[in-house]
């Protein structure tokens, strides 16, 4: 299951920020990847602001009343967030995808030349860019103060979209079978003695 988080809707803005993080987590046994994740309610947000201000936090009543504190009491939320799912059976990876400022500029410069591709591109992407070193200062601090024994983060060098792919399933595979209850799923006994007949049959088609 791949499940991808926009800008929060009218429903979701109703609950506090990790609610809708905390219905799309998977069943036990099944996999879930979270295309963004509740980290944004640390970095979009932290580099505008304003955001907040559609949350409706009692206590948040300008851009006045965000400082510091309500930052660390966010990271902290993350942290208990984290520990609580992961004591009660979900193993999480969190995987930050690291790109260079270059390699961004041509991978938005593919995006623009290609008709198939160009759907994708927001005028907005390059607002943005401009505050790459904001976003790389608040990446790392929330980097810093969430990764934990339980739930670390790993840094993957992205440039190379194979290299980072091989990365990935590496540190997956290397962790998942640690996991000794970890099974993969059989078929059931009626349909394995079976198994040729149904063979033989889609030959024959």
């Amino acid at each position: 299951m791949v499940h991808s988080f926009k800008v929060p809707n009218s429903l979701e803005l109703k609950h506090d920020y990790l609610w809708r993080h905390y219905i799309a987590l998977p069943a036990r046994g099944k996999f879930g990847v979270f295309n963004r994740t509740h980290y944004e309610n640390v970095l979009v947000t932290r580099v505008h602001p304003e955001y907040l201000l559609n949350e409706n936090l009692p206590q948040i009543k300008g851009l006045e009343d965000i400082n510091e504190d309500f930052w660390e009491n966010r990271f902290e939320q993350i942290r208990n967030f984290e520990e609580h799912i992961v004591r009660n059976g979900t193993i999480v990876f969190k995987f930050f995808l690291h790109i260079s400022k270059e390699e961004q500029r041509q991978r938005l410069l593919r995006r623009l030349n290609k008709p198939n591709k160009n759907w994708k591109f927001s005028p907005g992407d390059l607002e943005e860019r401009k505050l790459w070193e904001t976003y790389r200062k608040y990446y790392q601090d929330a980097i810093n103060k969430t990764s934990t024994e339980k739930a670390p983060w790993y840094v993957i060098s992205s440039d190379s979209k194979p290299t980072a792919r091989y990365l990935v399933a590496k540190i997956l595979y290397e962790e998942l079978i640690k996991y000794k209850d970890v099974k993969e799923p059989e078929l059931a006994p009626e349909i394995f003695k079976k198994l040729k007949e149904y063979i033989e049959e889609l030959k024959k088609e």
